[in-house]
């Protein structure tokens, strides 16, 4: 199966148009949230009252009704078939909202921020969990789309293989023990943002085998994007004219490694 591939290799896979051949369940969840800001005096037809970059009173609407529909019957199979038919439940809801406002930023990649939401010592195949990341509004490039490096699942997982870390371990701490890594540590070094986009998102570079690119998820209202939990990401400015609406979920097998 050409997902399960892409997923195996490079950390992450779409699924096209998952809730539907038609934009009727992701236009209701852009409705709901709407519905939501309007209490608090913003309005989609009012840009200049687009002052919040990311607001984050929403998590309520993730158990709204209209959001079920991010399980759709493709997601659920493509999961299912990452996990290896391992026993796992449907999650109770599809995770949080998170909608970014433009900030009219430059375009860049950030250098810091650089996390995964799991254990760092998890499994690499099967992986023990799911990412998903839902998107409910067309986003474009640049224009808040989370951002990955593909293929740095595996090089987690080498990495602190060949570099076990001392029992007890935080997840901070090996977050930064991961920076001794050449590839890593250039990520997170402040530079010339343009030099920065060439070199890592221009094309993968190579390191011990495994090519690494820093891809952004972009993508159509009714894509839901698949990741690694081992994937390193990086929240990233909206530097567009339209909010980015994202629901960020996943399904778990272990705890996200901590079971």
């Amino acid at each position: 199966m050409e997902l399960i591939e892409h997923f195996h290799e490079h950390g992450w896979a779409r699924v096209p148009q998952a809730f539907g051949p038609e934009a009727a369940a992701a236009a209701a969840m852009r409705e709901a949230v709407w519905h939501v800001l309007a209490g608090d005096g913003i309005r989609r037809d009012e840009p200049s009252n687009w002052t919040l970059e990311r607001p984050t009173h929403l998590q309520r609407l993730k158990e709204h009704p209209v959001f079920r529909a991010v399980g759709s019957p493709s997601v659920l199979a493509a999961i299912d078939a990452i996990l290896a038919g391992r026993a796992h439940e449907t999650p109770e809801n599809w995770g949080a909202l998170f909608i970014a406002f433009p900030a009219g930023d430059k375009r860049g990649i950030p250098a810091s921020g650089w996390h995964i939401d799991a254990k760092y010592m998890s499994a690499l195949w099967p992986p023990g969990g799911v990412k998903t990341f839902a998107l409910f509004g067309d986003v474009a490039p640049w224009c808040g789309g989370t951002q990955i490096v593909s293929g740095s699942h595996r090089l987690v997982h080498r990495w602190f293989k060949q570099n076990p870390p001392p029992p007890g371990t935080r997840s901070a701490d090996m977050r930064k023990l991961l920076q001794a890594h050449r590839y890593i540590r250039d990520l997170h070094t402040n530079g010339d943002q343009e030099e920065r986009i060439t070199r890592f998102m221009g094309h993968a570079e190579v390191s011990d085998g495994i090519p690494l690119q820093v891809v952004e998820c972009t993508g159509s209202a009714g894509d839901v994007i698949l990741l690694h939990p081992l994937t390193l990401h990086v929240a990233a400015s909206n530097t567009g004219y339209a909010p980015r609406f994202m629901l960020s979920g996943g399904a778990t097998t272990d705890m996200w490694g901590w079971a």
